[in-house]
C-alpha cells in the first residue's frame, strides 16, 4: 500500500472542467494536501511531524502549517506527552455521520452485531479497495483468545476470506493480481498463480470462501458474498475464530452464519 493516499473522488454535482481545461482546474491543492495528511494520521496514529512530512512529500514547514490548521479545527490532536498526532473529535464526528449515511454500513452493522452475538466470534464486513480488501464494520467477541481486526484494516485480495471479492472482481483486476508477486503471510497463503486460480474457481462455484491459517496461523474464517440490487458482489460477510474453537462440526455453523448474514444484508440492499 502506498504511503500517500489515492486521489479523492469527485462530487458528481460539481461542475466538470470545460473542453481544453485541465482536470485539476477546480482542485485546491492546499485542501488536497491537508486531506492527505489527515488520511495518513487516520491510517497510523502517533506519526511525528518529520514522519508526516516525509510520507506526504511536503516540506516540514508546510506540514507544520497544515497540521496546525487541522488541529485548530479539531480534526487531529496531540495527546499530552505522547509523541505524534492522532485523530481528534471532529474526525470521530465525521466517521459517525459517514457510517449513518453510507447505505452498506448502515444496513450491515445491525446484521454484523446480531450474528456476532449469536456465535460469540468475530464478524466483519469487507469491501474491495484496489488490490486490497478493507474492513468497513465489525463486531468482536470479548473472549481473551479471539480473531482481532479493526475497521479500516486492509489485506491483499489474494489472502483470507476477502479473496471472495477477487473471485468476483472484474477480469482485468484478476489478471493483474494473478500476474503480480503474491505475498505469503503463512505457509497456507496461496502464493502461486496456479493455486490462486484454482481457489478463485472454487469460490465462484460455491459462492463461499473458507480460509484456514492464511493470514494468521491459528485462525479460520468463512466468507459469503453480499450483493446489491443489480446482483453485483459489493462485499464479503466474514465470521472468523481461533482454529482451536472450530472443530469440523462448528465450521459448518460458521459457514451457515456467514451465508445467513450475507443474505440479510443483500436483502437490505434490495438484492
Amino acid at each position: 500500500m502506498t504511503e500517500i493516499p489515492k486521489q479523492f473522488g469527485r462530487d458528481p454535482g460539481v461542475k466538470t472542467p470545460a473542453a481544453g481545461e485541465s482536470p485539476s482546474t477546480y482542485q485546491v491543492q492546499v485542501v488536497e494536501r491537508a486531506l492527505q495528511l489527515l488520511t495518513l494520521v487516520a491510517d497510523k496514529q502517533g506519526l511525528t511531524l518529520t514522519e508526516l512530512a516525509r510520507r506526504s512529500g511536503n516540506s516540514k514547514a508546510r506540514t507544520f502549517r497544515l497540521l496546525h490548521t487541522l488541529e485548530a479545527a479539531g480534526f487531529i490532536l496531540r495527546k499530552g506527552s505522547e509523541p505524534g498526532f492522532r485523530l481528534g473529535y471532529q474526525a470521530l464526528r465525521l466517521g459517525v455521520r459517514a457510517a449513518e449515511q453510507i447505505d452498506l454500513v448502515r444496513v450491515a452493522q445491525p446484521v454484523v452485531e446480531a450474528i456476532g452475538h449469536r456465535c460469540d466470534e468475530t464478524v466483519q464486513l469487507r469491501v474491495r479497495d484496489g488490490r486490497d480488501s478493507m474492513c468497513i464494520c465489525r463486531w468482536e467477541t470479548d473472549k481473551i483468545v479471539r480473531y482481532h481486526t479493526e475497521v479500516g484494516r486492509r489485506v491483499p485480495l489474494h489472502a483470507g476470506s476477502g479473496r471472495l471479492l477477487l473471485a468476483f472482481a472484474p477480469a482485468e483486476l484478476q489478471r493483474e493480481v494473478l500476474a503480480a508477486p503474491l505475498m505469503g503471510f503463512t505457509p497456507n497463503t496461496p502464493v502461486t498463480t496456479e493455486q490462486l486460480a484454482r481457489e478463485l474457481a472454487g469460490i465462484r462455484k460455491e459462492d463461499l470462501c473458507v480460509s484456514q491459517g492464511e493470514l494468521e496461523a491459528g485462525a479460520i474464517s468463512a466468507g459469503a458474498s453480499v450483493r446489491d440490487a443489480t446482483g453485483e458482489v459489493v462485499a464479503v460477510f466474514i465470521v472468523a475464530a481461533p482454529i482451536a474453537r472450530v472443530p469440523e462440526a462448528r465450521l459448518a455453523e460458521l459457514v451457515a452464519l456467514a451465508r445467513e448474514g450475507a443474505a440479510a444484508i443483500t436483502r437490505g440492499l434490495g438484492g
